[in-house]
């Protein structure tokens, strides 16, 4: 999860412990964003889903941008509360208990590629919500180093082939983006692969790339006062500090 913040004239930049959940590790039915992978998730009223995969074909199980949809959905359809846990209460074919915890299906075996059911459970959900946390809290913890607000950002660039599937408004849902106007934010791919394109095949490409990295100043986010305490505030949906998120509303 790695994070610059700066301009023309300056950067800071830090190492955000989020892990590899966003990425399908880890996760029950977690995979890359390939074919058969659930990259959309749609829950109606009756807890009925509707789940896309990239490719068309059947589910073979969830990629990074899946799981935030789902979790979005599953906040919207009271499934799981702020802490991420399933609804013990509600009563559906999809949730049950499962060895050690309870979980929800997102596709029956019949519906699957894998001859198996494809499902989320608690351990799932607190993977996701501590790699979610983590990428929220080292922005806040950046912001905070120079002094800025959240508000004075002009741009927020998503690289990576995890944004290529990403819903902007369901990950700020969840709490992992902050709420801001939605056109801030700008996909930019896979940027570390273009870039060590342009480096082998330009040496003046390379040799920017290694004047930018001289001049970013690195900040060990263990070691900054406060940090901690951003990580746990944001260990809930989509915050403890819900006056963060004020275009989302949770049902209660």
């Amino acid at each position: 999860g790695e994070i610059v913040i700066g301009s023309k004239d300056w950067m800071l930049g830090a190492a955000a412990s989020a892990g590899p959940a966003f990425e399908g590790s880890g996760l029950a039915h977690g995979m890359k964003a390939v074919k058969g992978a659930i990259d959309k998730v749609r829950i109606d009223e009756k807890l009925g889903v509707d789940a896309d995969t990239i490719g068309g074909s059947k589910p073979k199980g969830i990629c990074g941008s899946g799981y935030i949809d789902l979790l979005c959905q599953l906040l919207k359809r009271n499934i799981i509360g702020k802490d991420g846990r399933i609804n013990r209460e509600l009563k559906s074919e999809r949730i049950r208990k499962a060895e050690a915890n309870y979980e929800f299906v997102v596709a029956f075996r019949s519906e699957t590629d894998i001859n198996r059911d494809i499902v989320i459970n608690d351990d799932d959900i607190e993977n996701l919500k501590r790699a979610k946390a983590a990428i929220y809290s080292a922005m806040t913890a950046l912001l905070k180093k120079v002094e800025k607000d959240i508000s004075d950002l002009k741009k927020i660039y998503i690289a990576g082939g995890f944004g290529n599937y990403l819903n902007i408004d369901n990950a700020v849902f969840i709490g992992l983006l902050p709420d801001i106007k939605r056109d801030i934010y700008e996909f930019v791919g896979n940027s570390s692969l273009a870039g060590a394109r342009m480096a082998l095949l330009s040496r003046e490409a390379a040799d920017k790339a290694s004047e930018i990295y001289k001049n970013i100043t690195y900040v060990d986010l263990s070691s900054e006062p406060g940090y901690m305490d951003e990580y746990v505030a944001a260990l809930f949906f989509p915050h403890t500090d819900e006056g963060r998120f004020p275009s989302v509303r949770l049902s209660r």
